[in-house]
């Protein structure tokens, strides 16, 4: 694989799985381990994590290295406040161009996220739950908007603190959350929809800022 390709292989599964909480806030990025996790040279993941520093992903040790950033107070407000502007005008132009397919995969999310959450696979589950709000962009039928969305690496509020503490019962309303957000844009209910997702983010902001 080139130097170049390997690079950009490493910068978007390190970034994801940072999203993720795979990789936790605080935890230290070894570059010789995730340069074998990935099957990469250390160069690609030095250049990774330069990128990802630059994007504030991740953040310089006083002594060097590198480690997976923390939300502030301010970030998870700001990433509330994106999140409303982005994913609310995603809903707005799904109501019109969603198709079949993308609402069945909406859908099918919907489920993975409530059966791995019963099995206590949580890591899973905040997969699931990063691809309910990426599907939800992408059913905007909106090339640009959808770009823009990735780039933005919007993180789960869950990243507040290291490890995650939250509750079952959180992960079960956020299963609640995403089938009435999915069933709004089922009906193609833009008021409704738009209602949803804003209480959604915010009771995420609210449930990360009560954990600092």
């Amino acid at each position: 694989m080139a130097e170049r390709t390997q690079a950009e292989e490493a910068y978007k599964e390190l970034g994801h799985r940072i999203l993720v909480q795979e990789i936790e806030p605080n935890e230290r990025i070894k570059e010789e381990f995730w340069a074998s996790r990935l099957n990469v040279s250390r160069a690609a993941i030095r250049e990774s994590l330069t990128r990802l520093l630059g994007e504030g992903m991740v953040r310089s040790g006083e002594k060097g290295g590198f480690f997976a950033s923390e939300l502030s107070d301010e970030d998870i407000n700001e990433v509330r406040e994106v999140r409303v502007i982005l994913e609310t005008g995603a809903l707005l132009l799904a109501c019109d161009r969603a198709t079949t397919q993308q609402l069945n995969e909406i859908k099918e999310t919907c489920e993975d996220f409530a059966n791995f959450v019963k099995k206590n696979y949580l890591g899973s589950a905040h997969e699931a739950d990063l691809r309910f709000h990426q599907l939800l962009v992408a059913a905007a039928g909106n090339k640009r908007l959808t770009q823009l969305y990735h780039r933005s690496h919007i993180p789960l509020f869950l990243r507040k603190t290291a490890p995650p503490v939250a509750k079952i019962e959180e992960y079960q309303q956020t299963e609640k959350d995403h089938r009435a957000i999915y069933e709004a844009l089922r009906k193609r209910d833009k008021k409704a929809g738009v209602e949803l997702l804003k209480a959604h983010f915010s009771r995420g902001a609210k449930e990360a800022l009560s954990k600092a």
